[in-house]
């Protein structure tokens, strides 16, 4: 090989051994390898280095050789590139980069060769040049770039903004995820300071913190780390998010990548979670509220039932007793002649007859009695209930009635409408505890179908008018609400069953009438019942039959079966009285012995007796063994005979206890003829 020169002077042969030995180190460095091409034999001298990177060939390696090893697909540029270099016309210089194939195993090698020829007289003689295996790196960069074209993949998907800056805190990328999350556009930002992303007032406190963190000895604070911050849109709307940040040091220089997470969303659902939790919570609150109230409430109705099983029980006694009194006095009155002694058994007679009144007020407590509709002058019913109120109410309270002068007459169970005016006395009565006015009025009033009330709609109808006003308490609207409510009550506990203003509603709507009411704290309160009027209400209530047309017995033959030896005497002698052939049983089996023996026209038979058969295994009997007796069957408990008769098909005639000696005449009547008299 020539010595080289330098800027035309001959380099001294000390230099060129210093240089050889820099050339020389320079390529083990650079891992390069020198060949060396020889045209007259298109032979290679290789050395170590090229060696590695061709392989060891069979034989001597020779252009045409090393030709057919290259890749295909860069064969036909390799020899293009390698004739070029020989043209003198040219350059002269082979530069190719390209795949080889090496023939001892077969290995895919990327090889960067270069080389420059040596011409003589117009030829090329050899070719000198260097080669380098860069197959490990092209790798890698192609591994590098792969995976920087994921990253910048994944990063441009994302949902999530994700956002780099530097020292500064200059942004220098901005994802499509943080384009769809603040609405910038990627070129608004790059360049920019970050807090543009920031409200106003967290802009200073952030810069600081970033500063802290890239000073820090934290690397990341990862996807678990994720603190809240609040973030605002271009279009000036502030969110709340989570992001999380790290920090790398690139040669020498800190770059900054924040992961940013709109969680408007989430906090939404979560503010909905949470008030779906505090409702459920509040309902299940009101849940276990009205089951205690209901427990409450079963309770009270039992310890009512209980009540009212003991007060019917004392009532059905009671009307035995009153069956008695009544019954010797009305025949003790058909014996007497002097006046003065008939006018004394008037008295006790009204005395029996008030007594029967108050059983029935017990019955209808007990709910034990059947309620009957019959005309009444509802002024006869409030004048009937004055004198008691006026015992009830005390001396603080003024008791004064309104009345119509010419009231419609009522289609009512009296029992009922003097129950509902007791009940709402009592209301007004505990509503003034220091004193104060009770008024109670009647009249006549008219509704055309659009009416309303206080918030009550009224029937288009003729009504009478009952109210029951007091200058009390009065009601808030919260209590007012519900007083129609079963068991509501804001008295204390005993002293009120929250029963009164409901039952009174329900016998209301029961006769098609309106119940309404009006109250103001500190006025006082008015209840009104509108009671519809009675068709025909121009002809008087029918008045009491009077002794002279009493209907008699025609030799008929009757079976009378009660246990209560005093009320069986005094059934006796009434019917003796009326005419019949009487026939006393004590008991239901004494009975049926009777009508086995003998023939009667009809059978009349109380119901509750002692010895294991009642009047109505009395009516079953009859039923059964003889169809067409006629049966009439007497008790206090009217409602549990109505119950039997429509279940057991039996339709025994009715007689409530105590009865009159009319009374008695007309059911008995009824029951052999088959028509009212």
């Amino acid at each position: 090989m020539l010595a080289r020169q330098h800027c035309g002077e001959a380099v001294p042969k000390d230099d060129q051994s210093e240089q050889r030995d820099l050339l020389r180190q320079a390529l083990a460095a650079g891992n390069i390898g020198c060949w060396e091409w020889d045209a007259a034999t298109d032979g290679f001298t290789d050395d170590a280095r090229t060696i590695a990177s061709t392989g060891v060939w069979p034989g001597r390696r020779t252009a045409q050789s090393f030709a057919a090893h290259v890749h295909p697909d860069d064969r036909e540029t390799w020899a293009l590139l390698w004739v070029a270099a020989m043209s003198p016309t040219g350059a002269g210089v082979f530069c190719n980069e390209y795949r080889l194939v090496r023939p001892e195993d077969g290995a895919l090698r990327l090889l960067s060769d270069a080389g420059r020829v040596e011409f003589r007289d117009g030829a090329a003689v050899r070719m000198l040049g260097v080669m380098r295996d860069v197959t490990d790196r092209r790798e890698a960069a192609a591994a590098l770039e792969a995976s920087s074209t994921r990253l910048a993949g994944i990063v441009s998907i994302a949902a999530d903004a994700i956002i780099s800056m530097d020292e500064r805190q200059t942004i220098t990328m901005f994802n499509d995820g943080a384009e769809v999350i603040f609405g910038y556009a990627r070129d608004e930002l790059i360049g920019k300071p970050l807090t543009m992303l920031l409200p106003e007032r967290l802009r200073a406190g952030h810069a600081d913190h970033v500063r802290t963190f890239g000073a820090s000895h934290v690397q990341a604070r990862r996807m678990g780390q994720r603190s809240e911050i609040t973030a605002q849109r271009k279009n000036g709307e502030v969110f709340p998010a989570e992001a999380s940040i790290s920090r790398l040091d690139v040669v020498g220089k800190l770059i900054f990548t924040a992961v940013l997470r709109d969680i408007t969303e989430r906090k939404h659902a979560q503010q909905l979670l949470e008030q779906r939790v505090e409702e459920s919570t509040r309902e299940l609150r009101i849940e276990m509220r009205r089951r205690e109230e209901s427990q409450a409430q079963l309770v009270r109705t039992q310890r009512m039932e209980a009540f009212g099983q003991l007060t019917g029980g004392i009532a059905h006694d009671f009307n035995n007793l009153l069956t008695v009194i009544t019954g010797n006095l009305e025949l003790a009155q058909m014996r007497l002649q002097d006046d003065k002694a008939k006018a004394f058994v008037q008295r006790a007679h009204d005395a029996a007859e008030m007594g029967a009144r108050l059983t029935n007020r017990l019955l209808t407590f007990a709910r034990r009695r059947r309620f009957e509709a019959t005309p009444h002058n509802p002024n006869d019913l409030v004048n009937g209930m004055a004198e008691l109120l006026e015992r009830t109410l005390g001396e603080q309270i003024t008791l004064t009635t309104s009345l119509e002068v010419a009231p419609w007459t009522i289609l009512a169970d009296p029992s009922e409408v003097e129950n509902a005016i007791l009940n709402l006395a009592i209301n007004a009565r505990d509503a003034m505890p220091k004193g104060g006015k009770l008024i109670i009025e009647t009249a006549n009033v008219a509704f055309d179908g659009a009416d309303s009330e206080f918030g009550f709609k009224i029937n288009a109808g003729d009504y009478v008018r009952l109210s029951v006003s007091d200058t009390g308490t009065g009601m808030p609207v919260n209590v007012l609400r519900h007083a129609f409510e079963p068991f509501f009550t804001t008295k204390e506990p005993g002293k009120g069953t929250g029963l009164g203003l409901s039952t009174i509603y329900g016998f209301v709507q029961q006769v098609n009438g309106t119940v309404t009411i009006y109250s103001e704290v500190g006025q006082g309160t008015t209840v009104n019942l509108y009671l519809p009027r009675a068709v025909g209400d121009s002809e008087a209530a029918a008045k009491p039959k009077t002794a002279s047309n009493v209907p008699m017995a025609s030799g008929e033959r009757i079976l009378l079966v009660e246990d209560n030896p005093d009320v069986r005497a005094v059934a006796t002698e009434q019917l003796h009285a009326l005419g019949y052939t009487v026939t006393a049983a004590a008991s239901g089996p004494e009975a049926l012995q009777n009508l086995t023996a003998e023939r009667f026209d009809l059978v009349f038979s109380d119901v509750v007796m002692a010895g294991g058969m009642s009047g109505f295994d009395v009516a079953r009997w009859v039923a059964a063994h003889a169809p067409g007796l006629p049966v009439v069957l007497t008790s206090g408990y009217p409602d549990g005979v109505l119950g039997a008769a429509v279940q057991d098909n039996t339709r025994p005639f009715l007689l409530r206890k105590p009865f009159s000696r009319d009374e008695l005449a007309r059911s008995i009547r009824h029951a052999i003829d088959g028509t009212k008299v």
